[in-house]
């Protein structure tokens, strides 16, 4: 009996976990490398646009020369085809331009000079395309764009292949130029690519397995323990008593409709916990009636199970799924009731995902190239001395010196060679140096992965490698101590590593990270809400250990509270640079408590600034002692901001309205949004006023520079009034978005294209404050024009005429003018 039950409980786990795996693997086929493969065609297509882009500037540098009188135009024409015949690139140096009129006749082609001069105008491939004449005729009509056609290969003759050529006109002259990329290079290149990824896949599979193979021994273990105590509760009252007390799930005992013994657990799920439960009716805990209840139980020796509620719950915990068993004590029917809350499930899910997340993003940082580690080589000669050496090595702070002879490489030394060959020997520091080096030096490819780095050192059993480009030059090392810093630089282990600091010098330490992994993130993802809820996540442990501390230092709490954030931390949008904007809100009001909080707020406010959170440049912080109040204060706060919405209250209220917890009664921040809910509801004049301030925001271009934060509140701004108009229980501005779109508030396209605008503003925002950080410079939003593309500032351009649409939206919807 037991045995088949502890069968059923297991493939209850495996099925879904199969099914999971089978998915996975489904859409790894299906969605994730058909992607990749339109990243690869995507990213080629642009670098023969920019190339084309190039050459053509080339005519244009010789046509202003014959605009200016230093040419004829013949001479100008002659020289600047002469000079883009010349123009090389790709890994051989064989690849090329080429340049045609618009008729179309042949200007110059450097492999087919018997073309030069002719008439192309029935010029075709071998698969009978006349692809001058689609060059010709797309110019004419576009002015630039792609065509697909067959060709030589490169100088090759004899071999003819597909190829995908980018061709852009010179009015001026009328004529096209054109240069392309052949695609049994791109398919190569993308057989590469499926052979990393399905390597990938293997080990997450092989992960997922082990982790589900743990599972099933643990939870068959812990199935048949609870099946062997089942069958002892027969045995006594006591030992009855004594079950239910040690379960891990809520349990009580009940007899004639009385409960006779409830655990701690139990006890926990209530709503008031230090209630007498002892001898209460069944029907003052559950919504089913006792005799509902009997009749779940078809048979008296097996276990029934059903949902119910649990009444007097504590918030989110109402729903729950009853295990019941029959017992037999001293003559009387008794039952023991396992009380499982169904929101665990949820809980559980969640944290798959979380782990699940965290696999992706060490996965990711193992997948970025060697090229974003590698270190500056220093070098020495051949017949330097030891002594000579170390010091340089010294010097240069360097674990690692290069062996030269005649500008090669031919050896390398690093601090263990020196310490295991030379100093151990007598007179060693006069020793030459060759005889304590390391030859043949091991090297590997600018373009190689950080877990083929990892590989490789564990293969030779070394810590330096060199890193050498694609024309195989030296550019570089890199150490095996970098490989494993960036794989232990997981979310989890951070988090963890967090939760065990200390001192707050630590956590500045850890906080001081944070550039270098979003920048390592950055080479092998696009997906900014990734990023963001890397940010957050750390930002939040920091603000809950310091919080901990903090209460370690003045003692517990005398009431409930809620430390709460507001703004970008308040809606899970941090970037790198941010400062505080906190507050804290507790449940009983009187002077004593306000002391006790204000005293904790300075100190957390005091450590977060030491670590890296600046102070907020309005004071709006917990330890300024308008943000610090109680519940009932703090519902007066948004009262008089929604009951009086004149455009200042207005201004200073909107970002809390973007409120979040992040440590402590999240039933105190319930109760808050509960009231603004009540009191905004169809209160249409002050909607009219917080439209105003989001309408009058005309993000623009300042002179060479542009404030990527300009662009992004007008779009925040209407998803939040959106959401508090709708009763939409978020702060997230994309989880606003998402729920407003499910409710039929904003329509899908419209909604692609605020969520396409607000991920290309974060991205490009984040990248920017990455790129300072590196460069001992402080994060900022503001970015020189000559600092972007020209892709770049089109797409600007284009947010600029969608965010003036969101606006006029706006105006429509309450009824509001910028000019009110």
């Amino acid at each position: 009996m037991m045995d088949r039950k502890a069968s059923k409980f297991i493939y209850s786990i495996v099925a879904p976990t199969i099914l999971a795996i089978t998915m996975f693997i489904v859409s790894f086929y299906l969605i994730i490398i058909p992607s990749f493969e339109r990243s690869i065609m995507d990213r080629k297509k642009e670098m023969i646009l920019e190339l084309t882009n190039t050459a053509w500037s080339v005519l244009a540098e010789y046509n202003d020369e014959y605009k200016k009188g230093s040419l004829s135009l013949t001479e100008a024409q002659k020289r600047a085809a002469e000079q883009v015949g010349k123009m090389r690139y790709g890994n051989e140096q064989k690849d090329y331009f080429w340049i045609i009129t618009i008729s179309p006749k042949m200007i110059m082609h450097p492999y087919r000079p018997d073309l030069n001069g002719s008439d192309l105008s029935n010029f075709s491939d071998n698969h009978e395309n006349k692809l001058f004449v689609d060059a010709a005729q797309l110019v004419n009509e576009k002015g630039e764009g792609n065509i697909e056609y067959y060709w030589q290969w490169k100088d090759d003759a004899s071999k003819v292949v597909p190829k995908l050529s980018y061709v852009k006109g010179f009015q001026e002259w009328n004529w096209v130029i054109g240069t392309g990329i052949y695609l049994q290079d791109v398919a190569l290149e993308i057989k590469q690519l499926k052979k990393h990824l399905l390597q990938v896949s293997f080990i997450i599979v092989l992960l997922i397995v082990m982790i589900l193979f743990y599972v099933l021994r643990q939870s068959k273990t812990i199935e048949e323990k609870r099946i062997k105590a089942e069958e002892k509760l027969k045995l006594s009252i006591q030992k009855y008593k004594s079950l239910v007390d040690a379960s891990t799930e809520g349990t009580l005992m009940l007899i004639n409709e009385k409960v006779v013994f409830a655990n701690n657990r139990f006890i926990s799920l209530l709503n008031n916990e230090e209630k007498e439960i002892i001898g209460l009716d069944f029907s003052s805990l559950f919504e089913i009636s006792w005799n509902d209840l009997l009749s779940k139980i078809d048979n008296p020796k097996s276990t029934s199970t059903f949902e119910t509620k649990l009444i007097e719950a504590k918030a989110g915990l109402q729903n729950v799924v009853v295990s019941l068993s029959q017992i037999t004590h001293s003559g009387e029917i008794g039952y023991i009731l396992v009380v499982r809350n169904v929101t665990e499930q949820k809980r559980l899910r969640l944290d798959a995902q979380k782990l699940s997340d965290d696999i992706q993003l060490s996965l990711q940082l193992m997948n970025q190239p060697v090229l974003n580690l590698v270190n500056k080589n220093i070098s020495c000669r051949l017949n330097d001395k030891v002594k000579d050496a170390a010091k340089t090595m010294t010097d240069k702070r360097s674990k690692l010196i290069c062996v030269t002879e005649n500008e090669d490489i031919v050896g390398v030394v690093t601090d263990t060679d020196l310490r295991s060959r030379a100093l151990a020997l007598e007179e060693s520091e006069n020793m030459p140096i060759y005889n304590v080096m390391t030859s043949p030096v091991k090297k590997i490819n600018q373009d190689a992965l950080l877990y083929e780095a990892l590989l490789l050192f564990k293969q030779e059993n070394i810590s330096h490698l060199l890193i050498e480009n694609n024309y195989k030059q030296i550019i570089g090392n890199i150490n095996h101590q970098q490989c494993l810093e960036m794989q232990r630089n997981s979310l989890t282990y951070l988090i963890q590593e967090i939760n065990e600091c200390f001192v707050i010098k630590d956590l500045k330490r850890i906080y001081n990270t944070v550039p270098i992994l979003i920048q390592a993130v950055f080479t092998s993802t696009d997906n900014i809400n990734s990023i963001s809820r890397i940010i957050t996540s750390i930002a939040d442990a920091i603000n809950m250990r310091v919080i901990e501390l903090a209460i370690k230092e003045v003692g517990e709490a005398p009431c409930d509270f809620a430390f709460v954030a507001m703004g970008s931390e308040g809606r899970g949008e941090q970037t790198l640079k941010t400062d505080q904007d906190n507050a804290i809100i507790f449940k009983d009001q009187n002077d004593s408590n306000k002391e006790y909080f204000l005293r904790l707020s300075e100190i957390v406010n005091e450590n977060l600034h030491e670590i890296g959170y600046s102070r907020c440049k309005g004071d709006l912080m917990a330890g300024n002692p308008e943000w610090c109040n109680s519940l009932s204060i703090w519902k007066d706060y948004f009262s008089n901001w929604i009951d009086n919405p004149d455009t200042p209250n207005v201004l200073d209220s909107s970002i809390f309205f973007d409120l979040r917890l992040v440590y402590g009664s999240n039933t105190l921040v319930t109760q808050l949004f509960d009231h603004i809910y009540t009191i905004s509801k169809d209160n249409l004049t002050f909607f009219n006023q917080l439209a105003k301030p989001i309408i009058k925001r005309k993000p623009v271009f300042e002179k060479k520079q542009v404030d990527l934060k300009k662009f992004l509140l007008p779009i925040i701004g209407y998803l939040r009034i959106n959401a508090l108009y709708h009763s939409v229980q978020e702060t997230n501005s994309l989880l606003r978005l998402n729920k407003l779109m499910a409710l039929g508030v904003i329509s899908e396209k419209m909604g692609e294209e605020i969520e396409n605008m607000y991920n290309f503003l974060m991205h490009l925002r984040i990248k920017w404050q990455v790129d300072l950080l590196l460069d001992n410079d402080l994060p900022d939003n503001t970015i020189m024009l000559k600092n972007l593309t020209d892709l770049d500032k089109n797409t600007l351009k284009q947010i600029i005429s969608e965010i003036s649409k969101l606006q006029d939206d706006l105006q429509k919807s309450f009824k509001t003018s910028e000019n009110q």
